[in-house]
């Protein structure tokens, strides 16, 4: 099987490294042969170590494409439009495609994945989703079995340190941000990161596995860590809870589809409490199967490209002779597109704090405005903070509708005596 690899960046530098470790093994013992035909980079300065190596580089993607002897083209670019056109070229070139890009999957899937089916080719993409997890290939073949119910999962890296440090060691934000930016485990602009864009688009993916359905990622709800204190943190801990960004799926009723993205409060004994640092996890619970959890290293150089070398050996398997045929992958597109449900009407219970003026009446003003949204109080605690004339509440609330609840935020936030913004965080159900 002749392989054209576009990007030499971190994923395909792994790549390259794997596939001149173990293509001879893969030879002698798979009775396979993945011949790394063409690298593509942009620039003839990132193809010259390859070139020096006797590999057979290009600028020029296209070319590549085009070429009737490679048979799977591997996109490791990254970004958007550019890796939209050379996989729809790949598709129409009759071309198999391996993919890690998460991003142009969740945008441009519902173009891409039909094209496939029409044109009798494979797309492989367990590297978009989880990195090292074998999590897209269990879900298209080892749970077919059962349905499932409900998804958690753990999807970024950088968030995930970001909040253990924080609980570790009771460090602001901002602290633990630097130091992942510092040891590499976050990007010098981490937004696409920590307010849960790279999470939305993996869990747009994960949830249409879910549901068979097309599940639009720039539909879902979407709320980042970047508001998370060290104050929650603490308190989250003294309730026995870890904070945790999550990505969840939940199927609905009549055929909906509850996906979303959102910091939860999870309890320390629930499975993913105890996935710390940079680790990712994927929790599910299936009707047959009950739960299970996967983890292991959600990104970096050789995880990830170990996830792209698994997808090249099953393809080179299956376009064998007496080969299967590639998965289904084709309902993926906008008229198959999932009803998603408004996170307007979802259901949680709430971690609210409030920063209140020491004065009189306060505590009663709020517990008011919950009563007379039909909101039932669980717990109240109240704190001092280092400003003086000042206090934090915190409120545990009953299972309610966010509708209900946000409604009541809005009403408290007005209050002359809230001195900021409320915080309100979900418990994992």
């Amino acid at each position: 099987m002749r392989i054209g690899l576009i990007g030499t960046g971190t994923i395909g530098g792994g790549v390259v490294e794997i596939l001149e470790a173990k293509a001879l093994a893969y030879r002698e013992k798979l009775g396979i042969d993945l011949e790394l035909a063409c690298i593509c980079a942009k620039s003839e300065e990132e193809v010259a170590p390859y070139k020096a190596k006797g590999y057979k580089t290009t600028t020029d993607a296209m070319t590549m494409i085009t070429d009737p002897s490679i048979h799977v083209i591997v996109e490791l670019a990254g970004g958007y439009e550019m890796p939209r056109k050379w996989i729809t070229a790949a598709l129409e070139n009759k071309k198999h495609v391996v993919t890690a890009n998460k991003a142009m999957l969740a945008k441009y899937g519902h173009e891409v994945f039909p094209l496939a089916e029409k044109n009798n080719c494979h797309i492989l993409f367990e590297a978009a989703v989880g990195g090292g997890i074998p999590i897209i290939r269990s879900m298209q073949e080892g749970f077919v079995g059962s349905e499932v119910e409900h998804l958690s999962c753990i999807i970024n890296g950088t968030c995930n340190y970001i909040l253990s440090r924080m609980g570790e060691s009771g460090m602001s934000f901002d602290d633990a941000l630097k130091e992942a930016q510092e040891k590499g485990f976050a990007e010098r602009n981490p937004t696409f990161d920590i307010e849960g864009v790279d999470s939305a688009h993996k869990t747009a993916i994960l949830s249409s596995l879910c549901s068979g359905k097309y599940v639009d990622f720039e539909k879902i709800h979407v709320t980042g860590v970047s508001k998370i204190t060290a104050e929650d943190i603490a308190n989250a801990k003294e309730l026995g809870y870890k904070i945790k960004l999550l990505g969840i799926y939940e199927r609905g009723e009549d055929g909906a589809v509850d996906a979303r993205v959102h910091p939860c409060l999870v309890p320390n004994d629930h499975l993913l409490a105890s996935v710390d640092g940079v680790i990712n996890a994927v929790y599910l619970h299936c009707d047959n199967l009950g739960q299970t959890l996967q983890t292991g290293a959600g990104a970096g150089r050789l995880p990830t490209a170990s996830a792209v070398v698994a997808d090249l050996v099953s393809l080179a398997r299956s376009t064998d002779k007496g080969s299967r045929k590639p998965l289904p992958m084709g309902w993926f597109n906008k008229e198959n597109a999932a009803k998603l449900v408004p996170i307007s009407e979802t259901y949680s219970r709430y971690y609210l704090r409030f920063t209140t003026k020491d004065s009189y009446g306060v505590l009663a003003s709020i517990t008011g405005i919950f009563s007379q949204n039909e909101i039932s109080i669980e717990s109240i605690i109240q704190k001092d903070v280092k400003d003086p004339g000042k206090v934090s509440i915190v409120v545990i609330s009953e299972r309610t509708k966010e509708s209900k609840m946000l409604t009541a935020l809005e009403a408290i936030d007005s209050l002359s005596s809230v001195a900021e913004k409320s915080q309100m965080i979900r418990f994992l159900k």
